[in-house]
């Protein structure tokens, strides 16, 4: 009987690490396979995944079986079902995060001395050329000699997406990577195979340019399962530990699994729907780890360019939860103009929740509970220019004033929320503002209701408490009478009459004087016997 493995390999991204040191890993050695051993093609590809997904041990794991190490897969799939041969294949493994990249000369320089570093790896003492591509055409025409290379590449677009908010900077990365990938193309013959992996896909830029014999896997179904975890995985490898986890939170293991999939689950990288949805890996680590619930992801998976990029294009606040659209508006994007939502799918924020084949349509949604709670609270800090303690502080305050109906509490913490905003990072619309009241409320739990249709109109939002309807009209230089007066003359209270709750109507304006932002609200309550 083999031996199961015990440890949480939290925070480990090395493979051999993980083995040696008794950590359970999921084994995805059958995909791999799958992959390394495809017939009749080239063995050549990409693939993108949220930041914190496993795609650092998916390359480690890679070079251990390329590096011929059969001994650390005797537990797996392809040590136990496969006649692998296990060749050893010279590898030339480049991660980008780790190479400096502030500007191109320093990427440049960056490049050749990680070349180096595995020259000499390789006990090669000193490569040729000065150029990043002539580096590596003298270390692939050394190598070659111990049979063909496997080049892995982890994070090939950090040097971009790090400068997305300062385009020359980026613009000039993506000339060094661009010349960099012409070069492995050039070298094409030597290679027996490459994985080149990171969060984003460019259209037009840097890999897809520079090296166009590359097969895509990001929503490739053989690839659906590849990062993450299914529910049989999670419950097979880390039965024990999710014991210990309902223990400590007093709760049944089945009600425990219930909350795991609440929190953590629903990402999707296919079109195939038959295909299971996939738990964030380091959210279910973690988790078992600490023994409690929390908001591990996002914590340490979103990227830095997110909140800059948010701000700069401002509508991210205006994007409805559920989103219907093709393919072609999330599967990549142009670092000149970036589309908000491939930039929400690409990192995570969005996913795969259905797809219609008769339409080609997708529907995406927020994967899961942390996601959904944690990227509106995220949006909010950046878009109100406050910090998370301060919005958990007003966000409890609002809570408590709208449980006692009490709106001059209520409009007093937003007051102070706004405040925050910088003069000049307001934008003159509605829109702007009635979505950050939407996201607030949305973060007290209270399912807001924006553009609620009547017969007679649409209400701007609607807020349902088990006690009252507040329905809520916005103006932006304009006057709060005017906006308490479209309410009324348009009823749009009409159609909770028979709710038997308190109705409450209130106008809301919005305006810019003296570089500060002021607003007034007025407030009316009505009878479910109103006359009309």
């Amino acid at each position: 009987m083999n031996h199961k493995p015990q440890y949480l390999g939290l925070n480990r991204a090395i493979f051999e690490d993980l083995i040696k040191h008794d950590c359970i890993y999921i084994d995805k050695t059958k995909i791999i396979y799958e992959l390394i051993t495809a017939p009749g093609a080239q063995q050549f590809y990409f693939i993108s995944r949220p930041r914190r997904f496993g795609k650092s041990l998916f390359l480690s794991t890679l070079k251990s079986i390329f590096s011929g190490d059969k001994e650390l897969f005797d537990q797996y799939w392809i040590g136990r079902q496969t006649n692998y041969p296990w060749p050893k294949h010279p590898v030339i493994h480049l991660d980008f995060s780790k190479i400096a990249h502030s500007n191109a000369q320093e990427f440049k320089q960056s490049i050749c001395f990680a070349l180096q570093k595995i020259a000499t790896d390789h006990a090669i003492k000193k490569l040729k050329g000065v150029a990043p591509g002539d580096m590596l055409q003298d270390l692939v025409q050394t190598l070659q000699a111990n049979g063909k290379i496997v080049l892995l590449i982890d994070e090939y677009d950090k040097p971009l997406v790090d400068h997305i908010t300062k385009l020359p900077i980026a613009e000039e990365n993506r000339t060094v990577l661009n010349n960099f990938y012409t070069t492995v193309k050039a070298l094409e013959a030597n290679w027996r195979a490459i994985f080149i992996t990171g969060v984003s896909k460019f259209t037009k830029t840097s890999l897809f340019s520079g090296l166009n014999n590359i097969q895509e896997l990001t929503f490739d179904p053989i690839a659906a399962e590849l990062f993450g975890y299914t529910q049989e995985e999670l419950i097979t490898n880390f039965s024990p530990l999710i014991d210990n986890l309902a223990k400590n939170i007093n709760r049944t293991k089945d009600e425990t699994l219930d909350k795991m999939k609440h929190w953590y689950d629903g990402y999707r990288f296919s079109k195939d729907m038959t295909k299971q949805p996939m738990y964030s890996p380091l959210s279910v680590i973690a988790s078992l780890h600490k023994k409690e619930f929390s908001n591990y992801w996002f914590d340490t998976g979103t990227p830095g360019f997110l909140i800059p990029l948010l701000r700069l294009k401002g509508e991210a606040l205006e994007i409805p939860d559920i989103i219907q659209t093709p393919i072609s508006s999330f599967n990549a994007f142009d670092i000149k103009d970036i589309s908000i939502i491939a930039l929400l799918v690409q990192t995570g924020y969005l996913t795969i929740n259905d797809y219609n084949s008769n339409t080609g349509i997708f529907t995406l949604d927020y994967p899961n509970q942390e996601v959904r709670e944690s990227f509106k609270n995220y949006l909010l800090q950046a878009f109100a220019y406050t910090n998370h303690g301060d919005i958990d502080m007003k966000l409890m305050l609002m809570r408590n004033a709208i449980n006692l109906q009490n709106f001059e509490n209520f409009f007093h913490a937003i007051r102070t929320l706004f405040a925050g905003i910088p003069y000049d990072k307001h934008i003159a619309r509605e829109a702007y503002y009635h979505s950050l009241f939407h996201l607030t409320f949305d973060l007290l739990g209270m399912r807001p209701r924006s553009e609620e249709a009547s017969s007679r109109g649409k209400a701007d939002l609607v807020l349902e408490t088990p006690d009252t309807i507040t329905i809520f009209e916005f103006k932006y230089d304009s006057s709060a009478q005017k906006a308490l007066d479209q309410i009324l003359q348009k009823k749009y209270y009409e159609k909770y009459l028979n709710t038997n709750k308190t109705i409450i109507l209130i106008g809301v304006n919005f305006d810019f004087k003296n570089k500060q932002l002021e607003f007034k609200w007025l407030q009316q309550n009505i009878s479910k016997t109103i006359n009309e």
